[in-house]
């Protein structure tokens, strides 16, 4: 049997996952630093990307001055605090997901109908306001899961990982309110990017100028950016939900949930 004791070590274990957060939360925040000083973004691919950055930002805050503090210092008021974080860290993350398919259908409005991309986004306040009317819808759907049906996301005393509470409900929403929903736009963004790349590719095949090489030179940087961004979030899926139950000891059960968790939005950055 492996070393499953999470009362020792623990002040290791915070001490690791501290500086992983900081780091993503720093490379997000740049991301938002450079969207806010070029006036060539300032549209609503900007204004989705800068979104994205800022879940991103708030989730990597949450894993670096709560749960690292939480984990290294032990503290059992802050573990009581955990089923509160854990509703505020979840939501991060899924509208994290959700903005990356928002980012896509404007990428594949942008080159399958680019003569109405600007009729469609011509305002980006308009835009903007519709997206935080998703936002607000998505926040009342995650409310209700979480607080009108018998399931919490939180983080056992003296454990390292956010886990769901063992209920029928709760078991419902794992994997299916989280694992299959989130995993569905891991596939969508997929196909919308996959599909842009293939048509700016078919539009660009029988040039040969250095505008041309260039064009494809951004076609390879996206289609790249597309597959490990979808690579990231589907392998971090697939470490929480599925592989950290066959972990042989803590270390390993740590570096499939929370570590991969925090990689997987930091490296958004």
């Amino acid at each position: 049997m492996g070393d499953f004791d999470t009362s020792h070590d623990y002040q290791l274990a915070g001490t690791i996952l501290f500086p992983m957060a900081v780091t993503g939360f720093t490379c997000n925040f740049i991301v938002i630093i450079f969207l806010n000083s070029m006036p060539s973004l300032n549209n609503s691919f900007g204004s989705l990307t800068l979104s994205q950055a800022l879940v991103d930002c708030a989730h990597q805050l949450m894993l670096a001055f709560y749960l690292a503090p939480t984990i290294y210092y032990k503290n059992k008021a802050m573990y009581a605090l955990s089923d509160q974080f854990g509703f505020a860290i979840l939501l991060a993350y899924q509208l994290c997901c959700f903005s990356h398919v928002c980012i896509s259908i404007n990428r594949f409005t942008a080159v399958y109908v680019p003569l109405a991309y600007s009729e469609i986004f011509r305002r980006i306040y308009i835009y903007i306001c519709h997206y935080c009317y998703c936002w607000a819808i998505y926040l009342t759907l995650i409310i209700r899961r979480e607080f009108l049906v018998d399931c919490t996301f939180y983080v056992p005393y003296g454990t390292w990982i956010f886990t769901f509470k063992e209920t029928p409900s709760c078991y419902r929403v794992k994997w299916y309110g989280d694992f299959t929903l989130n995993s569905l736009s891991v596939v969508i963004v997929a196909i919308l990017d996959i599909s842009a790349i293939l048509k700016l590719h078919c539009m660009s095949v029988n040039h040969t100028d250095s505008v041309s090489r260039q064009r494809r030179s951004s076609q390879i940087n996206l289609a790249y950016q597309a597959a490990f961004q979808g690579i990231f979030f589907i392998t971090e899926l697939i470490t929480y939900f599925l592989l950290s139950s066959y972990s042989r000891d803590k270390w390993e059960a740590y570096a499939l949930t929370t570590i991969s968790w925090c990689l997987v939005n930091g490296m958004d950055g």
